[in-house]
């Protein structure tokens, strides 16, 4: 079975070659003179992956990516920009785009076949993990664009708000930090396109397992913060074990790959009679992650 990839890209001799490469495959392969040209296909043709040049006639790459992103039909389809030099590639990098990877120029058509596989192997597969739901602006404001469970910023300010309530009704708190062990592997291996898969599964798993009281987010570019009130330190042991065994027996990322990923964890629980010590859950939690790193991975360390 072929996949289907939509090119824009300045260059005609690379589009050439891209062309050439895919189309050697087996692949389908379907033009894009300019930036709006490649929104009205994408919709249009249902790509398995499109390689999206920076720059572009009329509308640039990154500003094609954002509104794909921002349509429905399209928020899924992986991208693989393809720089031109060092700040091209500098501005993907920045501007963060969910589900995006990058090749800089020169091109190795070698990798641009890895890159498309990729791409098309894990397109549905992210769909199926990752479905949109109608939101509202509100919601999108506090949630992280990739995985679509709460961010940072969000996360702390509700452990603020439990730290307070914990000390007010004298009720034990706990917070537990999961991290991917094997991401950077995952990434220099099989691309970005399957690292952001394995982070959207990771927080899908996580958010499955809670109860309605606790709160998953993504913490940092690996880890998800788990807020778990009224859950003490025996409680939040079990649940952090129970994460780490499930996330090592799953099976990532359809049959062709079968990922292993692992996580460590790190976690700290209180009494919940003390504020002080409640607002220094995050801190212990970290430190307890950073140990289990040091000790090996693929372990649950208190703090």
């Amino acid at each position: 079975m072929a996949g289907k990839f939509l090119l824009a890209i300045k260059s005609r001799t690379v589009l050439k070659q891209i062309q050439q490469a895919l189309e050697a495959e087996a692949h389908q392969v379907r033009i894009a003179p300019d930036g709006m040209a490649v929104i009205d296909l994408a919709l249009d043709q249902r790509p398995d992956a499109i390689f999206l040049g920076v720059t572009l006639a009329g509308l640039s790459g990154l500003e094609a990516a954002r509104a794909m992103r921002a349509l429905a039909p399209t928020a899924n389809v992986p991208i693989i920009f393809l720089a031109e030099n060092g700040a091209e590639a500098k501005q993907v990098a920045e501007a963060r785009v969910p589900l995006a990877d990058c090749l800089t120029a020169p091109y190795d058509l070698v990798e641009v076949k890895t890159h498309a596989a990729a791409g098309w192997h894990t397109g549905e597969h992210v769909s199926a993990v990752r479905p949109l739901k109608p939101e509202n602006d509100w919601l999108l404001a506090i949630l992280d664009p990739l995985t679509r469970l709460y961010h940072r910023r969000y996360l702390l300010h509700q452990l603020a708000y439990e730290a307070k309530r914990s000390a007010r009704y004298n009720l034990p708190l706990a917070v537990i930090l999961v991290d991917v062990d094997n991401l950077k592997e995952i990434n220099h291996e099989y691309g970005i396109l399957t690292g952001d898969t394995v982070l959207i599964e990771t927080g899908q798993l996580l958010f499955k397992m809670m109860r309605k009281c606790e709160i998953v987010g993504r913490n940092d570019v690996q880890d998800f913060l788990v807020i778990a009130p009224q859950t003490d330190e025996t409680s939040a042991r079990a649940l952090a074990e129970r994460i780490r065994q499930d996330i090592a027996e799953h099976h990532f990322i359809l049959e062709k790959l079968d990922l292993h990923v692992t996580v460590s964890v790190g976690v700290a629980a209180v009494a919940g009679n003390d504020l002080g010590e409640n607002l220094t859950l995050l801190g212990r939690a970290e430190g307890a992650l950073a140990y289990a790193k040091r000790a090996g991975k693929n372990r649950v360390e208190m703090g």
